[in-house]
């Protein structure tokens, strides 16, 4: 059980080293592994061929001499009448003997003094044996360890009958040394090839990550708080230029967030502020009409009629007020629509007849689209947007004047839209992009009889951009403004 641990402790520790090593280095050792293994058994297999073809070519020098042994006896031998001096007066490389019918060594051409170690013939190499295997190539070794390749042919005596046998034989100290120099040559090209694709492997690899170095010291920058940083992409179609553009676009995505972040803040601070505000002034005035009624300064019922009319009256502007940030909280959250098929002519024709019933002295009029456009929404949130706009006419244009109510449609573009057309002192064209602030009003005196609380423009943005939609602002020809309102038409069947 202690060996278990201690094994599984060292495998931890060996992964914990080898996940410390730099991705560099992991490659480059990886790749030099790699080459190393290939080198080592290309080198095997190419030493073993090696090795067997040359000893198939001393074999095949050994039959040829074997066929013709003049060449490697003594002069004047005849291979029909063969004697020790024959074999003694051998000046050849080759190793020559001459065995009786027992298959001892009768006499042979080593030399005293030589320090060659001659082969140790096995017993039993008879006539009979070598005539029923001719061209037979024996393997012998010497006291040294070097092998012998050897062949044998039966001598004929008098008479025809085998006096002995030939012995031919041929050390293979050649081949080793071939082979060794061989070895030696490939292995000083291995290590110069192993040096080579380390530094080639290491040169590339540091080339290769030379990016990701780049994104390492921006990361680094954008920790300190430096969030311009941008990674420089030189190779956009590599891998590490992907990365590089995925991390760009993460940082944009970031960075868009932090503004977004900061100007909701900002957002925030100014519409808590505005709203205690535009709370604060009513609740005062309430709180003045009250203590004026109980420290008894309000003389007779005309007086106290007048106060609980104004008290009424900024009731009423705290309650409006206090259901438009209601209904701007629940636009925030974003809470599903009921989606309904909206024919706009209709709405038009709906919100001009309860705008004559609300203002008599006014014309509304509506200008329907012949096609009529249908817009997939939520009819009471659209029907708001209607009112709103209308609301906003009403009180910013001058009594009596008419109001126009136009419904269009662009079919290519896939909307349809509807127009609040009024003709009062309509908008400078620098606050059209202020006006759907919240709290934002053109009439900086703050008056609460001509302006509203500055949140209905407000809730039409948000209803609209809910439904995907646009409103804009422009100035009606003639004078007035004109507030146009896009929304997606339903997909002709």
């Amino acid at each position: 059980m202690a060996g278990q641990v201690e094994r599984r402790q060292g495998g931890e520790r060996s992964e914990s080293r080898w996940a410390d090593v730099s991705l560099r280095t992991k490659i480059t050792g990886v790749t030099v592994f790699i080459l190393t293994l290939g080198l080592i058994v290309a080198g095997i297999g190419t030493q073993s061929f090696l090795r067997q073809q040359l000893i198939a070519l001393q074999d095949t020098e050994l039959r040829q001499t074997l066929s013709s042994p003049l060449d490697v006896l003594g002069p004047g031998a005849d291979t029909r009448a063969l004697t020790c001096l024959d074999v003694q007066n051998s000046r050849s490389p080759f190793y020559v003997a001459i065995l009786d019918p027992t298959g001892a060594v009768s006499c042979d051409n080593s030399r005293e003094g030589s320090k060659v170690k001659l082969p140790s013939v096995p017993a039993g190499l008879t006539p009979d044996q070598a005539q029923k295997n001719p061209g037979a190539v024996l393997d012998l070794s010497a006291s040294d360890g070097v092998s012998w390749r050897a062949v044998v042919t039966p001598i004929s005596g008098h008479n025809d009958t085998l006096a002995g046998t030939l012995l031919i034989a041929s050390s293979t100290a050649g081949v080793n040394q071939t082979i060794n120099r061989f070895a030696f040559v490939f292995t000083a090209f291995s290590l110069a090839v192993l040096m080579l694709g380390a530094v080639l492997t290491r040169i590339l690899v540091i080339n290769t990550f030379a990016p990701l170095f780049e994104v390492e010291r921006t990361a680094l920058e954008i920790s300190r708080g430096d969030f311009s940083k941008r990674i420089m992409v030189a190779s956009p179609h590599t891998e590490v230029g992907h990365l590089g553009q995925s991390l760009n676009f993460m940082l944009d995505r970031i960075d868009a967030t932090f503004e977004e972040r900061a100007r909701t803040i900002e957002q925030m601070r100014r519409f808590i502020g505005d709203a205690g505000h535009e709370l604060r002034t009513p609740l005062v005035s309430v709180r003045g009409y009250a203590e004026l009624y109980r420290m008894g300064a309000l003389e007779g019922e005309e007086q106290v009629g007048q106060a609980m009319e104004r008290i009424e009256k900024e009731a009423i502007r705290m309650t409006s007020l206090v259901e438009d940030l209601l209904a701007l909280a629940r636009l925030d959250e974003r809470r599903p629509l009921e989606l309904t098929d909206l024919p706009l002519n209709q709405l038009a024709a709906d919100t001009a007849m309860d705008t004559m019933a609300q203002d008599p002295d006014r014309r509304v009029s509506v200008v329907e689209d012949p096609t009529n456009p249908i817009v997939t929404g939520d009819e009471h949130k659209v029907r708001q947007v209607m009112t709103n706009l209308i609301g906003n006419a009403l009180r910013y244009s001058p009594e009596g004047s008419p109001l126009e109510i136009q419904v269009s449609s662009d079919r290519e573009r896939g909307v349809a839209a509807f127009s609040i057309v009024d003709h009062g002192e309509g908008i400078p064209e620098q606050f059209r992009d202020k006006i759907f602030d919240r709290f934002w009003r053109a009439d900086n005196s703050r008056n609460r009889e001509t302006g509203g609380s500055g949140l209905g423009l407000s809730i039409v943005q948000s209803i609209v951009a809910a439904h995907d939609g646009s409103v804009s602002a422009d100035e009606t020809p003639g004078g007035g403004a004109t507030f146009r309102v896009e929304l997606p038409m339903q997909p002709a069947s």
